[in-house]
């Protein structure tokens, strides 16, 4: 058993395990789980005099679970959370974990089966709390994430908890060691550097954060079920490449073959206003870092402001921020062979401005989960995958968030697959963000990029509880979050297809938003063609609580700036499966031999009892 001294532990929850051959066997006995089960709470001292906690209370507890190839995991859960137990009780995404069989639930002790990897929230409530605002944003919740076995190397270089060292590379492996609390103190940036694979060991807590963002780098892996905590605020701000507006993130990494499995990505800082995205990789809308401390990038320069733009260098962006053209596209992705690789991570933040998962032009997510206080994934760049994506969106964000301000380049072709949204609470502050009739729903944007958007296909969301609406998109020249032409203009988003969308319930409206479509209604007067900031040839179809959904559901003010939206009706397909229990397909290369992460039952150490607020 490893207990950390970094975060509490819960005692909310008991979790019990055993591996079976198949559904329906009984033929051992499940056991208290060995890996810590961890518990966080809203970080911020003073949360009540935070804004950017928009109210988020509650707890969650999460674990960290091995499931080996053609097995399947018996689980036991008893809860010990207030006004829990005795009721309704789901395993979500239902979708997924409903051919498993149904759970045996006696009083707050429930029992059930996991066939596949992935990442499951318990839950002993009713549906009818996600529609209640006091319950939904002070739930005590459980999430089990279920990872295949993972294969670390030995012979790698072991970094010390009271190490000096903060560059890592080139071409060295290294790791943090299993059970082990890294903690300096304060905020603490490792520089990311070519040839660089960094392996977390099982239950590894570290507080720092993974950056590169004044060169990029070719070849790093970041891979391990370990923890990787932005805790700290910076010990000073607007250091270039460590924390600029554009480095204040768990990892934000420039350049190609980059690599992120397995970890838990979480945003613990206890002050309020503290940005910081989990995971970026090839972000649209900053420039390379440059060591020019009094000339330091902000993200205010793309907040309410209009061209002129200053001169900042791009990294892969096909244009400087100025518009002027970026000629430098050293170990750039040119596809999804050579573009980010994100699987079985997880995101979890407790303030708006702590964003989710943006793996760039020709990124892939797959298998991952987020539960985030602002925008989940972020799908904004050319040829980017995004498939088989649990989403927990808390009071605001969009789950699917489809920009803001990237800078002038094309944005095509992208696909997003097999988002599961078990919760959208997003409703409880649709009322007054954005400014206009639009909810946040589950898919849009207030859209204010240069960059024409083309060819995005979005498909098979499963959307369980309460939702404000499907879809919220609106073009704007004036959105907060912009970056337009030198003319002033903004993109147009052209064939776009949001299809197969599922609403187990009909929208749950609390007043002032609705499902929303609207272009540019006056663009400058140079702006004409793919910069009239038009939404053209939309696709859309879903099920609301089993009728479809119209034109009707829609509020549409300006239809000249929709062109060509077709309404149909969705696809015959079969229902989902789980994913697959699949070792992980990428891991940098290193020397040694291996260990393998495999479950073990032995009871864990006793630790000081939790309890939630």
């Amino acid at each position: 058993s490893v207990v950390t001294n970094a975060q509490q532990l819960s005692s909310l929850y008991t979790v019990k395990t055993c591996l079976v051959d198949a559904i329906g066997d009984t033929s051992c006995t499940p056991q208290p789980v060995s890996n810590p089960i961890r518990y966080q709470t809203q970080p911020v001292v003073q949360p009540g005099r935070c804004e950017d906690t928009v109210g988020q209370r509650g707890s969650l507890s999460f674990v960290d679970l091995i499931l080996p190839p053609n097995q399947v995991l018996w689980v036991e859960v008893t809860t010990n959370a207030n006004n829990q137990g005795g009721g309704d009780f789901f395993v979500r995404p239902s979708r997924l974990t409903d051919p498993w069989g149904t759970p045996v639930v006696s009083g707050r002790t429930a029992s059930f089966y996991l066939a596949g990897t992935g990442q499951f929230s318990v839950e002993f409530a009713p549906s009818s709390i996600w529609r209640n605002y006091d319950l939904a944003r002070k739930f005590d919740a459980l999430t089990l994430f279920v990872n295949p076995p993972l294969t670390l190397p030995t012979n790698t270089e072991l970094i010390s908890p009271n190490t000096n060292l903060r560059t890592l590379g080139p071409n060295k492996s290294y790791r943090f060691a299993a059970g082990v609390t890294y903690d300096w103190g304060q905020d603490v940036v490792f520089q990311i550097l070519d040839n660089t694979a960094i392996y977390f060991e099982e239950n590894s807590y570290v507080r720092a954060r993974m950056i590169q963002t004044s060169r990029k780098v070719n070849n790093v892996t970041i891979s391990g079920y370990g923890v990787l905590d932005n805790h700290y605020p910076p010990v000073e701000y607007d250091v270039p490449g460590e924390t600029d507006d554009g480095s204040r993130q768990n990892i934000h990494i420039l350049g190609k073959n980059i690599n992120i499995y397995g970890l838990t990505l979480v945003n613990t800082n206890r002050d309020c206003a503290e940005f910081g995205y989990a995971l970026n990789v090839n972000a649209n809308w900053a420039p390379l870092a440059t060591y020019d401390e009094d000339n330091v990038f902000e993200a205010g320069e793309l907040q309410n402001s209009n061209p002129p733009y200053q001169f900042r260098q791009a990294h892969c962006q096909e244009t400087n921020m100025d518009d002027s053209p970026n000629t430098d596209f050293t170990n750039c992705p040119t596809s999804r062979a050579n573009g980010a690789k994100v699987s079985f991570v997880k995101a979890i933040s407790w303030q708006m401005g702590q964003d989710g998962i943006n793996a760039g032009k020709y990124g892939t997510v797959r298998d991952s989960f987020v539960r985030v206080v602002d925008d989940a994934i972020k799908p904004w760049d050319s040829g980017a995958l995004y498939e088989n994506i649990v989403i927990w969106q808390l009071p605001l964000g969009w789950p699917i968030n489809l920009g803001w301000w990237g800078w002038t380049q094309g944005d095509e072709n992208t696909v997003v697959d097999g988002i599961y949204v078990i919760h959208n609470q997003n409703w409880m502050t649709s009322g007054g963000w954005p400014e206009t009739a639009s909810g946040q729903c589950v898919i849009g944007g207030v859209y204010g990029s240069s960059s024409v958007k083309r060819g995005y296909r979005i498909r098979n969301i499963y959307v369980e509880t309460a939702c404000s609406c499907a879809v919220g998109l609106e073009i704007s020249k004036d959105a907060y979050s912009r970056h337009l032409t030198p003319e002033g203009c903004v993109g147009s988003i052209d064939d776009l297809q949001i299809t197969n969308m599922h609403f187990d319930e009909e929208f749950y409206k609390t007043g002032g938003y609705n499902n929303f479509l609207q272009g540019e209604r006056n663009p400058n007067g140079n702006c004409d063609g793919d910069y009239e900031g038009i939404i053209s040839n939309m696709v859309i179809s879903g099920k609301v609580n089993g009728r479809d959904l119209t034109r009707a559901d829609f509020t549409i003010p300006s239809s000249a700036t929709v062109p060509g939206l077709v309404f149909e009706p969705v696809d015959a397909t079969p229902p989902p499966q789980s994913a697959p229990t699949t070792a992980p397909t990428t891991v940098a290369p290193t020397t040694g031999p291996p260990t393998t992460i495999v479950p073990t039952p032995s009871p864990p150490t006793t630790a000081a009892p939790t309890t939630g607020p």
